[in-house]
């Protein structure tokens, strides 16, 4: 599942990448355009390159198992959400506060706002992903546990959910009843990695999931063709329709047959090494890919290199340049930067309150910045914002967890001594120092009651002999 989840971002920083065609043309104006969508032959390969989807499905297989780890050991859902929170939310905070940088110096620099906006509207796009992960997992606790009541109902209900916010999205036109399906569909996707974790997909033969990736692609191809699904996965991305929860089920169903094959690749050691590296960063590179490319990008622009038209022979074999260049910059950026997703204060079994209230404050606190960037773009005020309400977000459960022990120390200190105060006090209390006492004497005075008939017996023996 790790190997998995670095090729999947392997995939998408190429695609971003090859997405990214910028010139400025004869009237000295900035062009930028996403070259790979002019090509004829990319909406095909949507159906097996946008591999979004599958992210989610492997996230909600470890979610699912890391979970079930936590709750042996005596974790709770609050920790296990403020866990994984802390993970998502603090590698974007420097995120927007370069972005916000950023933004103020295009600013002060004269370039027209309009630019600016179609800067950031390009560079911010990755970051729907912080919001419908952070929320997915946040519910992960809770979506297991109705797995293990009803798995099949609650997997169909939330089909049923996401199908009819998508009929009424296409009837009234409407991209905003559209947004809510980004409750039902990823978590509808994200289920799907849990019914995995629970053994289904493996318990298939080769034949039935060979069948059932068939049964999926067809079944897109009807709702593409007959359906008012685009062709393009891309374009069924923000907001997220059911084509990509159909799509999620034939991209795992052909991951599960490729098990043995990625099963032999990890046991390679330099495959282990990569795995391990970026998979420990792999937020932060996630995050931060797409601002180093347009980074790159917009620095050669500014030289008086010659840049080859988006498009050209010459600009396609100018990218594995760009790409190593983008490969070094993030490895410089996820060794600064990747400290930050390693794992939060709580482990399983610390044994330590987490408050509900809490935990949910700073969900919502984490989802609230990247959703409000795509409903209504990136600028200066919601960057700036949303550094702030990150820090609150991270922040707001460590006072909590610095206060609260320390608090709970002294609380169990004043208990003990109340405890022992009332023991003093109650004589009916079994362990009171005066009970215990008094039953001490009256154990000795028992056994001299017993003493003196036994002393009787022992003399009258004696002189009957």
């Amino acid at each position: 599942m790790d190997l998995a989840r670095v090729i999947c971002l392997a995939l998408v920083v190429a695609g971003h990448l090859l997405m990214l065609g910028a010139f400025v043309s004869s009237h000295s104006v900035l062009v930028i355009e996403r070259t790979l969508l002019l090509q004829p032959w990319f909406t095909p390969v949507t159906w097996v390159a946008q591999v979004m989807p599958l992210f989610f499905v492997v996230g909600g297989f470890a979610g699912a198992r890391s979970w079930r780890r936590m709750e042996a050991g005596g974790g709770s859902p609050a920790e296990f959400i403020l866990a994984r929170i802390q993970r998502l939310s603090r590698p974007a905070i420097p995120l927007f506060a370069v972005l916000a940088l950023a933004i103020l110096v295009m600013q002060l620099s004269g370039l027209a706002p309009a630019v600016v906006a179609q800067i950031m509207t390009g560079v911010a796009s990755p970051l729907w992903f912080l919001a419908a992960y952070t929320f997915s997992q946040a519910f992960l606790p809770g979506m297991a546990a109705l797995h293990a009541i009803a798995p099949l109902r609650t997997l169909v209900g939330l089909a049923a959910a996401a199908v009819t916010l998508d009929v009424l999205r296409y009837t009234n036109h409407s991209t905003v009843v559209g947004l809510l399906n980004m409750i039902f569909v990823w978590l509808f996707i994200q289920q799907l990695g849990i019914w995995a974790e629970g053994g289904w997909f493996a318990a298939r033969s080769r034949l039935n999931l060979v069948l059932l990736a068939v049964a999926s692609y067809v079944t897109l191809g009807v709702i593409t063709t007959l359906g008012p699904y685009p062709a393009n996965m891309l374009d069924n991305l923000n907001p997220p329709t059911v084509a990509l929860a159909v799509l999620a089920t034939a991209q795992f169903t052909i991951l599960t047959l490729l098990h043995p094959l990625l099963t032999r690749a990890m046991e390679n050691r330099t495959v282990q090494l990569i795995v391990a590296g970026v998979s420990s960063r792999l937020m932060t590179v996630y995050l931060w890919h797409l601002p180093v490319l347009a980074f790159i990008v917009g620095v050669l622009l500014l030289t008086p290199l010659p840049m080859p038209a988006p498009g050209s022979v010459a600009w396609w074999a100018t990218r594995p340049l760009i790409l190593v260049a983008a490969v070094l910059a993030l490895v410089a950026i996820s060794r600064l930067l990747g400290r930050l997703e390693r794992p939060a204060l709580l482990r399983p079994g610390q044994g330590m309150h987490v408050s509900d209230l809490i935990t949910s404050a700073s969900a919502a606190l984490v989802i609230i910045p990247p959703f409000i960037v795509v409903a209504f773009g990136l600028n200066l005020g919601i960057a700036v914002a949303g550094a702030v309400v990150l820090c609150a977000a991270v922040l707001l459960p460590r006072g909590r967890l610095l206060v609260g022990p320390l608090a709970k120390r002294e609380l169990v200190r004043v208990d003990q001594q109340h405890d022992a105060a009332q023991r003093e006090r109650d004589p009916e209390d079994p362990s009171s120092p005066p009970l215990q006492e008094r039953r001490r004497d009256e154990d000795e005075e028992r056994k001299e009651n017993n003493a003196v008939p036994r002393e009787r017996h022992i003399r009258g023996a004696r002189h009957h002999r």
